[in-house]
């Protein structure tokens, strides 16, 4: 393993040791850090380096890949590190490192006494960014989608099986070695969760703390049955909620009524000077979009079905164009960079299937009909289960092209290490509901749920504070500190 160091912010007698657990270490490495202040995060105390390894363990002969990180020092550095915690944004295929002035703000608390480590996944970033080409630019329909990721497949070949959460995990351990950190408190966000699981499953003497964000199990519904339901749930909660302003049944209804027409007679638009259809999926999407992101948003849902019952479709087109799952806008996030490709090859080597892996595509496409053909259509209410599982660019039959019919496959079962578990998710998230959230948590002996109220994907971005300090106060402590202020999180506004 090779680890070259980078530094910014940090010089002289600063760049000596590393605290790392509380214990002095300095960086293991070849040589001397050097200084490279434009290319580490840009807050404080940060020092950038790279770790060089096989882009497949079992299989040296297919080379190696580069792995890159930041790792944040504590503002006190009279006193050795408390711990040292490791983030991860999820995705697959978001940047940590991108992410680095958000967490020093978000865990600036934390950050008084523990260590902040970003690694950007593989393929990521400034880990030797992957790319197939045929993501480049997503198409418009779901077949177009499912066959652009397919070609990506035959496009990277065997280096295809470099990219799962296995070999990731293993590069973050990789960079702990290196730095000489003992143990990791685990922060995953969405798909972070499954990655820090992933982490936990492999190296489980390396945990001491585990926080799940937005969480959902190795073993998870690829029919989408629970956003489905969490979807309804998020309706009808902020209706509740809203003094009025709505009734959650009613809106569901007006969806299903938007759906059925929709799916007669889809509404065409322009996206990007190219022609599309606002469908049933398409509407799925919106309304999926729209809970995933709340409170910014679902308020907007029940104003803008009814008008476009009543031929006014203006809101309802706005939000076909932001939500667009099928156009890729879904893949794209504020917060670049963010590689599609990547996410493709992870999603299609790691996640449950609904057919059988080692059976040629043209079998493949049949279980997967005769699948969601036996699938309730209640289950899916008000939504129509086509339209629901043919919207999410990870679930339903997004992989069934991928090429690899004797890939890695990742074990969705323990041991866990036994140690404290967090499990935090919002009440309004369709995309990762605290049901899901709930059996993340079963996977562990010991693990705690706190659900938050009012808010979507990723509950700490709530703008109080109150969801990153109760997790800072976990880490810290070991146990859930008090949640009182959980409490004044305020309903979303509903437009009327």
């Amino acid at each position: 393993m090779r680890l070259i160091f980078r530094t910014a912010g940090m010089l002289g007698a600063a760049l000596a040791v590393i605290a790392t657990g509380g214990i002095a270490a300095a960086p293991a490495g070849t040589g001397a850090p050097r200084s490279d202040p434009a290319g580490c995060a840009p807050v404080p105390r940060a020092v950038c380096g790279t770790v060089r390894v096989p882009l497949v363990r079992a299989r040296p002969e297919l080379g190696g890949t580069t792995v890159a990180y930041a790792w944040i020092g504590h503002r006190d550095a009279s006193r050795p590190a408390r711990g040292t915690v490791t983030i991860n944004p999820g995705g697959p295929g978001d940047s940590a490192i991108a992410s680095a002035s958000r967490y020093a703000r978000m865990f600036r608390g934390l950050l008084e006494d523990h260590d902040l480590l970003l690694v950007d996944p593989r393929g990521v970033n400034r880990s030797d960014p992957v790319a197939c080409g045929a993501l480049g630019s997503l198409p418009a329909t779901r077949d177009g989608f499912v066959r652009a990721i397919g070609e990506c497949g035959r496009t990277l070949g065997a280096r295809a099986r470099g990219y799962t959460s296995a070999e990731t995990a293993d590069d973050i351990d990789a960079v702990r070695a290196g730095l000489r950190i003992e143990r990791l408190d685990l922060l995953g966000e969405s798909y972070g969760t499954y990655l820090m699981t992933v982490y936990a499953q492999r190296h489980p003497g390396r945990v001491r703390s585990v926080v799940l964000s937005s969480a959902y199990p190795l073993d998870f519904d690829m029919w989408a049955r629970p956003n489905a339901s969490a979807a309804r749930r998020a309706l009808r909660l902020m209706c509740r909620r809203s003094a009025g302003a709505c009734d959650g049944d009613r809106v569901l209804r007006d969806v299903a009524r938007l759906a059925r027409r929709l799916r007669g007679r889809p509404l065409p638009y322009t996206l990007d000077g190219r022609q599309r259809l606002l469908d049933d999926t398409a509407l799925a999407a919106i309304v999926y979009d729209s809970a995933k992101s709340a409170p910014t948003g679902i308020g907007d849902v029940p104003a803008m079905v009814r008008n476009a019952l009543h031929g006014d479709t203006t809101a309802l087109v706005a939000a076909a164009r932001r939500a667009a799952p099928l156009s890729g806008s879904a893949l794209r996030r504020e917060e670049q960079p963010f590689n599609p490709e990547l996410a493709a090859a992870v999603m299609c080597n790691d996640y449950p299937t609904l057919w059988n892996r080692r059976a040629p595509v043209a079998t493949r496409l049949r279980q997967f009909s005769a699948g969601r053909a036996a699938l309730p259509e209640q289950a899916y209410w008000p939504f129509g289960k086509t339209a629901w599982t043919s919207m999410s660019y990870d679930q339903g039959d997004a992989c069934v092209r991928w090429p690899d019919r004797h890939g890695p496959v990742q074990p969705t079962g323990g041991p866990f290490p036994d140690v404290p578990v967090l499990v935090v998710s919002g009440d309004l998230d369709a995309n990762t509901p605290t049901d899901m959230g709930r059996k993340a948590a079963r996977q562990f002996r010991h693990a705690a749920v706190v659900e938050v109220p009012n808010v979507g994907h990723v509950p700490e971005q709530e703008p109080s504070g109150c969801v990153a300090a109760i997790q800072t106060g976990f880490i810290r402590d070991l146990r859930i500190p008090g949640t009182s202020c959980l409490a004044d999180i305020p309903p979303a506004p509903v437009r009327t």
